[in-house]
């Protein structure tokens, strides 16, 4: 018998005549931790990509809610819809770190991505093109720099521009704002960095030592979106793009029917639910602490054992003798 352990386990014992297993569940609390949203298989992306970034249109393999390990549903509402091409953004923006020295690109064009909430603009420099997230006054045409260059005292960038957290007055809008200095994968999902919803922004509080305090700002038009304006602590050397991103009126659409609704992927609802407006009243408590991010490590070793059926018994002393040995039951093994 073959048996998979995984990192809910943490003791096991084996002697000759009893197992004996500690186990702990690490769980997530009750209603803490949203599940996650399978909306198409990125696996499959890597295989199309081989690893490297590319501007042009990607087929996607939906998985309408489904785990693309197990098939099973997850997200009950969400699947069909249009069939719409994948269009890579690259959310790593790099440039020289001299001082005066910056990586400037042009915009090539403006346009919607059915993927996303945001507009997304594409760029061309020496370097070649690539999809970026575009801020709210991104027009054709115009030059946009990036540099990871940090002065003695912070300044305040310009909108589309990309820039040290470090480099940044306190007080500057950013979004696109990375977890982690010096990580540059592709393909990159949204859960990579930090504000990257149509019409959000985060805000820089201070700076401390080798980190800088952000905080998830929010609009009267947004405030069922980030309402939680929490604090996290990043490196200087995190990169983020300077403004708000485009696109702000994408949460008043109105989609007029349950079929136009199912055409951008998502299943209709029974309707019942109705989220808690504080009519009543609301409990007003102080916000966390700031948040400091870390890496997540290796993922922990998968350990297999073989246990014989006296083993697996669990019978010591006088009661090892099974039920059936007066019927002529043994352990031992025949010979075919």
């Amino acid at each position: 018998m073959q048996t998979g352990v995984g990192s809910a386990l943490r003791c096991v014992q084996l002697s000759p005549h009893v197992l004996f297993m500690l186990t702990k569940r690490f769980m997530p609390a009750r209603g803490t931790k949203p599940l996650p949203r399978y909306l198409w298989d990125m696996e499959d992306l890597k295989k199309q990509t081989k690893g490297k970034y590319t501007h042009e249109p990607l087929i996607l393999h939906r998985l309408g809610g489904r785990d693309p390990k197990t098939g099973r549903k997850i997200n009950q509402h969400i699947g069909g819809g249009t069939k719409f091409d994948y269009f890579m953004i690259d959310f790593h923006r790099r440039g020289p770190k001299e001082p005066n020295a910056t990586y400037d690109e042009r915009v090539i064009e403006v346009r919607r991505d059915p993927n996303r909430t945001c507009f997304i603009a594409l760029v061309a420099g020496w370097e070649g093109k690539r999809w970026i997230l575009a801020t709210e006054n991104m027009k054709a045409g115009q030059i946009i720099s990036t540099t990871c260059y940090i002065p003695e005292s912070p300044q305040e960038g310009k909108e589309g521009n990309a820039y040290p957290l470090g480099a940044l007055a306190p007080g500057s809008l950013v979004n696109s704002v990375e977890k982690f200095p010096n990580e540059r994968k592709y393909p990159t999902t949204d859960d990579d960095v930090f504000i990257v919803t149509a019409g959000t922004c985060a805000e820089i509080i201070r700076h401390q030592d080798d980190f800088v305090v952000i905080r998830a700002s929010c609009f009267e038009f947004l405030i069922y979106k980030l309402p939680h304006k929490h604090e996290f602590v990043l490196s200087k050397e995190c990169m983020a793009t300077v403004g708000r991103l485009s696109h702000a009126e994408f949460h008043d659409k109105i989609f007029g029917s349950a079929q136009m609704h199912r055409r951008f992927g998502y299943k209709m609802a029974s309707g019942l639910f109705q989220k808690k407006d504080g009519y009543l009243g609301r409990k007003i408590r102080r916000l966390p602490p700031p948040r400091t991010l870390k890496p997540e490590g290796p993922p922990p070793e998968s350990l297999s054992f073989t246990l014989t059926k006296e083993q697996q018994s669990g019978l010591t002393g006088i009661h090892r003798m099974p039920h059936m040995a007066q019927a002529g039951f043994n352990y031992r093994e025949y010979p075919d």
